[in-house]
């Protein structure tokens, strides 16, 4: 394994120092979004990895399409025209809810027919297994799906060792030993971005609150009322002994824990990491000043532990007890289910903080080997590639690429939104053109229904079907002048505000 056992934010550690005999061009299926703070930083961190890797002289990550979308054929087309590998992931995309769909069985929605036809090899990584505490198993395709993955891929990392012991038996015996151990990127943060890491902490007792107890997690018997009024009580009892206490809620959906603990006067600041769009280096550059973080969110363990705070967290999902264990702090998760939980929760905060600066070392060895661990893999998907040898090394963006990268990813963020509309629109044309039966004169039938429809009050439907209209007449021709409703300003309300204001004037 590649030697870093000590943070050296200004060192450009060396190459082989010969050429390498290609720079590989990498196609990554990602997620770009503002919704959601860890998934925010956590493919650009991917890509930089990638990129920083040997000063830059072996990968670089060329293109990108959202994972979750459907993938057809022209792309497979282009992915071998144009790549030389695949990258899919990070992510807890091993899960059957989230982009569910019955062409792979997780989050990658690719058929199997399709997913054959990619000539390039796949690297799986830091992909993690984020199915939630008694959940239903994975559906099919599933089994067949990894398996076929595995089979086409030249590296299978996942980011925790407990995704690699739960992802190994749905694998072929013969396979289940090339499951390895990637690190989530984000957890190497002071290391991609070491201008805003910071090697020392003022000894004071600030402690960041992010909770999410969601509807999976109360399938399985978890209350989000008594944990959040809970965990209201630990924060009292903090603010007793002198604790500063600040909410940093990482989606929409971490809200509702954080306007509990701003009515109850236990917080004195918020940052909010999500739909910020300068906000992709927010989170890492606030966590590298922050001493401790308790959360229910993985990357609220993960990216605040890249940048050297100490996480706590609960024990809501299988994922961050995998996390504590693997950095070798299991105490730092604390399990809502056990008896006494306010006491231990109210005393493991304070016992991190009587030994914070022995964790704070401890976890910084943690994250130099997660550091070390991940640059020997990058070495060995180079190697398994190109048969060409490097030495492990990688040399982060400077200031003015990382803040050129933050520009290009939320042009990213843009257009993967607007490809979705396009994308859902030609969805719901597509359907309403099924919807024409045969033998009959589509346009006349289409205006016919959209007429009944407005009659019928059902203004979105009506729009639906007009619409259609440009599926069905190809040249523009036997189509009627566009209704009043649906043109000039009012094509830009949305059809459930008219649909009110209609109703408002026949009253």
């Amino acid at each position: 394994m590649a030697d870093i056992t000590e943070q050296d934010p200004t060192a450009a550690r060396d190459g082989s120092g010969g050429a390498p005999a290609r720079k590989l061009r990498l196609f990554h299926f990602d997620i770009k979004t503002l919704g959601n703070y860890g998934d925010t930083l956590l493919f650009e961190a991917v890509r930089q990895v990638f990129n920083g890797f040997g000063d830059g002289r072996y990968f670089e990550v060329t293109d990108a399409r959202p994972l979750r979308d459907p993938v057809g054929p022209a792309l497979v087309r282009h992915i071998n025209e144009h790549a030389d590998a695949v990258v899919v992931g990070g992510g807890g995309l091993f899960l059957r809810d989230t982009n569910a769909n019955s062409r792979s069985g997780w989050q990658w929605n690719i058929s199997l027919n399709l997913l054959r036809q990619i000539e390039k090899p796949l690297i799986i990584f830091g992909v993690g297994n984020n199915r939630f505490i008694d959940q239903e198993d994975f559906a099919p395709p599933f089994v067949e799906h990894l398996n076929l993955v595995m089979e086409k891929s030249v590296f299978f990392g996942l980011r925790n060792t407990g995704s690699v012991e739960t992802i190994r038996p749905y694998l072929e015996p013969s396979s289940r030993d090339r499951v390895e151990f990637q690190p989530c990127p984000t957890t190497l943060s002071s290391y991609l971005f070491p201008d805003l890491w910071r090697p020392e902490l003022p000894d004071e007792r600030r402690l960041a609150l992010q909770m999410i107890v969601g509807k999976r997690q109360e399938r399985a018997g978890f209350s989000a009322d008594a944990i959040y009024t809970d965990v209201l009580e630990v924060a009292r009892r903090l603010k007793g002994d002198g604790w500063t206490l600040e909410s940093v809620p990482h989606a929409r959906a971490d809200l509702g824990f954080a306007e509990r603990a701003a009515a109850a006067g236990l917080v004195d600041s918020e940052v909010r990491l999500f739909n910020d769009p300068d906000g992709l280096y927010k989170g890492v550059e606030h966590f590298a000043g922050l001493p401790f973080i308790l959360g229910t969110r993985g990357h609220a363990q993960m990216v605040p532990f890249g940048m050297g705070s100490i996480p706590l967290s609960l024990l809501v999902h299988h994922k961050t007890g995998y996390f504590a264990r693997d950095i070798g702090h299991p105490e730092l998760t604390v399990d809502p289910r056990q008896d006494g939980f306010v006491d231990r929760l109210h005393a493991a905060v304070n016992e991190a903080a009587e030994h914070r600066v022995a964790l704070r070392a401890e976890l910084a060895e943690a994250r130099a080997g997660f550091f070390a661990q991940t640059l020997d893999n990058l070495a060995s998907i180079y190697q398994r590639i190109t048969g060409t040898t490097v030495v492990p090394s990688h040399t982060p963006y400077p200031p003015l690429a990382r803040g050129l990268a933050a520009r290009a990813f939320l042009q990213g963020v843009h257009r993967d939104t607007a490809d979705g509309r396009v994308r859902s629109l030609t969805a719901d044309l597509a359907a309403a053109r099924e919807q024409v039966p045969s033998g009959l004169d589509g346009p006349s039938w289409l205006r016919r229904r959209a007429r009944e429809a407005v009659a019928a009050g059902d203004l979105a439907t009506a729009r639906t079907l007009w619409r259609a209209l440009d599926a069905v007449v190809d040249d523009g021709t036997g189509r009627a002048p566009r209704p009043r409703w649906d043109s000039g300003a009012l094509r830009l309300v949305p059809a459930p505000l008219l649909e009110a204001a209609r109703d408002l004037r026949r009253r």
